[in-house]
C-alpha cells in the first residue's frame, strides 16, 4: 500500500514541479486583452470570442473558461461500460449526459451535470442471477476559476472546486450524500497545437460503512495532437486511488479518443477507455457533441 501511496505522493509533487517550472514563462506569454467589460449580462461579443476549448472527450478537464456571457452545451450522446469481476459482470448504459458551461466572467464558469438516465444490468454467473436498475445520476455543480493562459501563451492553469448531490438511486450505487472536491487542469501548449494535459484532483467523499468521509485522489496525464485537418487525436493515462476504510480500491486505465470540429463552434467525438487492472472496468466506450452558443 505505501508503494501505491508513493506513487500518488510523486506524481501529485511532479506535476506541482511542472506547474511552478512554467509559471513564469506562462505570465510573460500571456498578453491578455482588456475583457472586464464583459459579464454574464453583457455578454462577451463574437469578435472577441477567444479559441474553441471542450472539456470532452477524454476524462481530463482542460483550464480554459468560456468566454463571459456565453454558454456552452457539452453532451456525452452515449456511453457504454463493462466490467466483470469473480464472476460478476456488470453492463451500465448512460445517455444523454449533458453538462452546461456558463461564463459568469471572462476567467470564471459554473459547470452544471447530471446524467437523467442510467441503466445497469448486473448478472452473477456463478449464483445464475441477474437484477437490473434504472434511473438518474447523482448532480454536479462545479466552478471553474482560470488563474492564468485562459488568452493563449504556452501554459495555463485553473481550479475547478466541486459539489455533489447525492440524486442517484442506490440500486445504481448511489450513496445519497453531498461529497466534493477540487480539480487542477495544467496544459502545457507544445510545438504544432500539441498539448500536455495534468490533472490532479482531490475528492472528499462519504465511507461505504458509515457517515464518515475518506479521500481519493486522481491523477490524469494526457496529450492531443491533430492527426488531420480538424481532427485532433488524444491518449492518456488514469489513476484513481480511494481510500475508503472498508478497502482501498486503486483503478487505472489508458484511454484514447477522436475530436472532430465540424463547424466553427461544433465539435464531434468518440473514445474508448480501456483497464488495466481487475478493479477497473474493462472497456467504456462513448460518444459525443459539443456545441458553444
Amino acid at each position: 500500500m505505501r508503494a501505491y501511496c508513493n506513487a500518488i505522493h510523486w506524481s501529485t509533487v511532479a506535476s506541482l514541479a511542472l506547474l511552478c517550472g512554467f509559471a513564469g514563462t506562462a505570465r510573460a506569454d500571456d498578453a491578455k486583452p482588456d475583457k472586464s467589460a464583459y459579464s454574464l449580462f453583457n455578454p462577451t461579443p463574437d469578435a472577441a470570442l477567444r479559441d474553441f476549448a471542450a472539456d470532452r472527450p477524454a476524462k481530463s478537464y482542460g483550464p480554459t473558461t468560456i468566454d463571459a456571457g456565453r454558454w456552452q452545451l457539452e453532451v456525452e450522446l452515449f456511453n457504454y461500460t463493462t466490467m466483470k469481476v469473480d464472476g460478476v459482470h456488470t453492463q451500465t448504459y448512460v445517455g444523454p449526459n449533458p453538462t452546461a458551461r456558463i461564463g459568469l466572467t471572462s476567467n470564471i464558469e459554473l459547470q452544471l451535470n447530471m446524467a437523467p438516465f442510467v441503466h445497469q444490468t448486473v448478472r452473477d454467473e456463478i449464483a445464475a442471477t441477474s437484477t437490473s436498475a434504472s434511473g438518474v445520476s447523482d448532480f454536479f455543480a462545479r466552478a471553474k476559476i482560470n488563474l492564468w493562459g485562459n488568452e493563449g501563451g504556452r501554459t495555463a492553469f485553473a481550479l475547478i472546486p466541486y459539489i455533489k448531490a447525492g440524486t442517484a438511486p442506490a440500486s445504481l450505487g448511489g450513496n445519497q450524500s453531498t461529497e466534493g472536491g477540487i480539480i487542477a487542469p495544467f496544459a502545457i501548449n507544445l510545438q504544432d497545437n500539441v498539448s500536455l494535459t495534468f490533472n490532479s484532483e482531490w475528492d472528499r467523499l462519504k465511507n461505504s460503512a458509515d457517515s464518515s468521509y475518506h479521500n481519493q485522489w486522481v491523477q490524469t496525464v494526457g496529450l492531443s495532437a491533430p492527426i488531420a485537418k480538424d481532427v485532433t487525436l488524444t491518449g492518456e493515462f488514469w489513476m484513481q486511488h480511494n481510500y475508503d476504510p472498508a478497502g482501498t480500491v486503486r483503478q487505472y486505465s489508458f484511454d484514447t479518443a477522436l475530436a472532430w470540429m465540424a463547424k466553427k463552434d461544433l465539435q464531434l467525438d468518440v473514445g474508448a477507455n480501456f483497464g488495466l487492472n481487475r478493479d477497473t472496468p474493462a472497456l467504456q466506450v462513448y460518444t459525443g457533441i459539443t456545441r458553444r452558443f
